[in-house]
């Protein structure tokens, strides 16, 4: 029977992402889990590498469910299981910085320890921006950090999946939303990034 259930689950999400394909042709697609798929015990997270294969989308799974997760809450989950999708930092290259130009970082770590990045030239050179904002704004503000001699490297999400930052150690990250804490949490304990605490109304504190 659960077999047979999990077959008709991924003929039907099949059909559904094929649509989507072809109406759409979108860079990833996201399958947020909600009460009904808990309840019905829906293998999202077994069916997906399947169906990825087949279909030659990557498909990202967050579950979000109001069983477990308020509704404010869709944003920092989905954002939450992208991280874990982007490449490590260590394979990816780094725009070089101009001449003369100097970012100082403060960073928190989870022990709550401060530090600086005048150091060297690829910390300062790699900060990641994450939370969703629109494509304007988003510019504005990379626009604004250069003024401020600050470099973006790369934005969680980013405009196409293809496009998605290098994480990892040496990589600092802020948030530009609030209620991003989880976000953060996976920034920090699963890929080894240095969280910039920043001041209201940026940032999962803010």
């Amino acid at each position: 029977g659960d077999i047979s259930a999990q077959l008709n689950d991924q003929k039907e999400l099949e059909k559904i992402c094929l649509q989507i394909k072809d109406d759409r042709n979108p860079s990833v697609i996201i399958w947020i889990g909600t009460c009904t798929t808990e309840i019905v015990k829906m293998d999202l997270e077994g069916i997906a590498p399947k169906l990825e294969k087949q279909i030659g989308i990557p498909i990202v799974v967050a579950r979000a469910n109001g069983l477990d997760y308020a509704f404010t809450q869709g944003e920092d989950t989905a954002l939450a299981a992208m991280a874990h999708r982007c490449p490590e930092y260590k394979h990816c290259g780094t725009k070089p910085r101009k001449r003369g130009e100097i970012g100082y970082i403060e960073s928190h770590t989870t022990s709550n320890k401060k530090f600086s990045s005048h150091g060297s030239e690829s910390r300062r050179s790699n900060l990641v921006l994450f939370g969703s904002l629109p494509s304007s704004v988003a510019s504005q503000l990379n626009s604004e950090s250069q003024r401020q001699s600050i470099f973006v490297s790369g934005w969680l999400p980013s405009q196409r999946y293809g496009e998605l930052p290098g994480l990892g150690e040496g990589v600092y990250v802020c948030g530009v939303n609030p209620f991003l804490s989880r976000t953060a949490t996976t920034l920090m304990r699963r890929r080894k990034c240095q969280l910039v605490g920043a001041p209201f109304p940026i940032g999962p504190d803010g």
